[in-house]
């Protein structure tokens, strides 16, 4: 269930990022930030109110976890800008790559209140073949 929940994701990503660009362009970047986050926060409260199964509990974890919320607005308004400049494919590629760099050193060293997991010889190699790939996706290559 867990890859099929990461995969959706994934692919939310990719709309997501191709509709902010859109938006971005006819809307202008600032505004479409403002609108898919107020709307966003709006949807987020709609569900969380009648399907939560706990009461609202703010500052029950670090506070520095809390910065996850401009952390996205970031990643929403760099993606947005990104996309048009580079295509989604190009996009998509420098962000995969990016997170998962980002990812083995939280897994590696714990961070982020995650418990550390080993990183070992074959997901290694499993970052070379990535970057392989995204060598091979983001080359340009002679047309024919």
């Amino acid at each position: 269930m867990g890859i099929i929940l990461a995969a959706l994701s994934g692919a939310f990503m990719a709309v997501q990022g191709a509709m902010n660009a859109t938006l971005g362009r006819t809307m202008g970047l600032l505004w479409m930030l403002a609108s898919v986050y107020v709307i966003g926060s709006l949807v987020a409260i709609a569900i969380a109110l009648p399907f939560s199964s706990q009461p609202l509990q703010l500052g029950r974890s670090w506070p520095y976890l809390y910065l996850s919320a401009p952390a996205g607005i970031g990643i929403t308004l760099l993606v947005a800008a990104a996309v048009p400049k580079l295509g989604m494919v190009r996009t998509t590629t420098f962000i995969v790559v990016a997170q998962v760099l980002t990812a083995a050193a939280i897994d590696v060293f714990g961070l982020l209140g995650l418990r550390a997991q080993p990183f070992s010889l074959w997901r290694l190699v499993g970052v070379a073949a990535l970057g392989l790939g995204a060598y091979l996706l983001l080359r340009d290559w002679p047309r024919p």
